[in-house]
């Protein structure tokens, strides 16, 4: 049941009338959970009862580690498991596919069977989550919760259960226990959320997906230079627009149930260093691989500070995926932050003003741009043919639809214009008549979710 689906806000709205009905904030939490297990298992019913064994072992984990004697095994009980089943479903083939393929350069005979796993939708978000949780109360920081209700809620919460943003126990655990209903300025404030995720999504990062990144990606061999550079461009603000839409939506949703989710997004492409970049993307994501590995490392306190910033975005890497392109992707990035932090640790690296900081966000999304093509390809040889087309076929000339070309003008200058404008612009229309407003939400709603009819997928779904 996607986001930009109808079936979704008939689901959404249904929910809301009936907690408002519920006075009892127990019954309203089991509502919830009710909810969020129907919204996951409606991908595939199956999925839930994987959700449910990692919401039971690290909720006793987590128990076992404060009151046990020897907490660092029930710590290691919840990383083997957690990390284990992520594994598996995620990695196993990748493994053995490799492994067959050592095994064929050695002149051995194999005959390893490829296991058909179905990947869970979202099982690296709500790994990660259950994780915060346990290592947060090994480290003294968190309190163990005593309902294991609550704790399966925070695991399952339907909003940001598929794609994020990555939820910490210590942020979300409070507000389950003082629940307060939506009041009107939470309610408007969801309902925009909504409609930008919405716009984001179907009329923007669909529309550079259709006309512009899958026609450079499926025949690259034969489109101009001039061409693929700009898709690589178009690729970059749509899984921006995708992935901060689905965040959007998420919050959206969360602010209309009376909870609050993490700012996800910050304008990435306005940084103006590989580091600063990651300091405004995917913020939930990065901010964990920074507290939960890179400080368990050593960080810059203990061991070689550069080898440790590798290996944190190597993880990220294949975080996102089980590939060899993903896996060389975090490679690279940590090569740049960690000779940004080597350059700045000298002096020859630092903030910028003016046309000098100017540069610098364009070198960097430059950078960026160019590194996406290992996120985008299937597989490394892709990623290599890519770049070696923009070489080879060299011209100017290229055909790219209107429509491509709006969508990607829109994305830029939406990205550029200051947030206190956005800001600016969403305050004058919550003062226009209230049936006014309604009236656009539900034309603007109708109209997108017609658009969009649920047939594309976000793109992190796949992570």
């Amino acid at each position: 049941m996607s986001f930009t689906s109808f079936h979704f806000y008939v689901f959404l709205i249904a929910l809301v009338i009936l907690l408002r009905l519920v006075q009892h904030n127990g019954q309203k939490k089991m509502l919830l959970l009710l909810a969020s297990y129907w919204f996951y298992m409606s991908w595939d019913w199956r999925f839930g009862a994987l959700l449910f064994a990692m919401t039971v072992v690290n909720f006793y984990c987590g128990r076992l580690i404060r009151y046990s004697a020897r907490p660092k095994i029930w710590l290691s009980v919840s990383l083997l498991f957690s990390l284990g089943v992520l594994g598996l479903f995620k990695y196993f083939n990748f493994f053995l596919a490799n492994l067959d393929a050592v095994a064929s350069m050695l002149g051995m005979s194999s005959h390893i069977n490829i296991l058909h796993i179905i990947l869970p939708v979202g099982i690296s978000f709500y790994t990660f989550q259950a994780l915060s949780y346990t290592i947060d109360i090994y480290r003294r920081q968190l309190d163990p919760v005593d309902s294991l209700a609550d704790f399966a809620l925070f695991v399952s919460f339907f909003p940001q259960l598929v794609a994020g943003p990555i939820v910490r126990a210590s942020y979300f655990l409070p507000q389950l226990a003082q629940h307060t209903p939506a009041d009107s300025a939470a309610q408007q404030e969801g309902v925009m959320l909504i409609i930008r995720g919405l716009i984001k999504k179907v009329l923007l990062a669909d529309i550079l997906a259709l006309h512009l990144v899958d026609p450079a990606f499926t025949d690259y061999a034969n489109h101009s230079s001039a061409f693929l550079v700009l898709a690589l461009i178009g690729y970059s603000f749509q899984v921006y627009l995708d992935f901060s839409a689905y965040t959007d939506i998420a919050r959206g949703c969360a602010r209309l149930l009376g909870y609050q989710l993490p700012i996800n997004f910050n304008r990435p492409y306005l940084a103006d260093s590989i580091s600063n970049f990651w300091q405004r993307w995917h913020i939930s994501m990065s901010s964990f691989f920074r507290d939960y590995l890179y400080h368990g490392l050593g960080g810059s306190k203990r061991g070689n500070v550069y080898i440790n910033l590798v290996l944190t975005f190597v993880a990220i890497g294949v975080w996102h995926g089980a590939g060899w392109n993903f896996l060389l992707y975090g490679f690279c990035h940590g090569v740049l932050v960690a000779f940004e932090r080597y350059m700045r640790k000298y002096g020859w690296f630092g903030s910028q003003t003016g046309w000098r900081w100017a540069l610098a966000v364009l070198r960097t999304f430059f950078l960026v741009c160019v590194l996406r093509v290992m996120f985008r390809a299937e597989d490394l040889h892709q990623a290599g043919g890519y770049l070696q087309a923009i070489w080879q076929n060299m011209a100017l000339s290229f055909h790219l639809t209107t429509a491509g070309a709006v969508a990607l003008l829109v994305a830029i200058v939406l990205h550029l214009i200051p947030q206190h404008y956005m800001a600016l612009w969403q305050q004058r229309y919550l003062t226009t008549p209230q049936l006014l407003q309604a009236s656009v939400v539900v034309l603007l709603l109708y109209s997108m979710l017609m658009l969009g009819s649920g047939e594309a997928p976000f793109i992190y779904f796949q992570f």
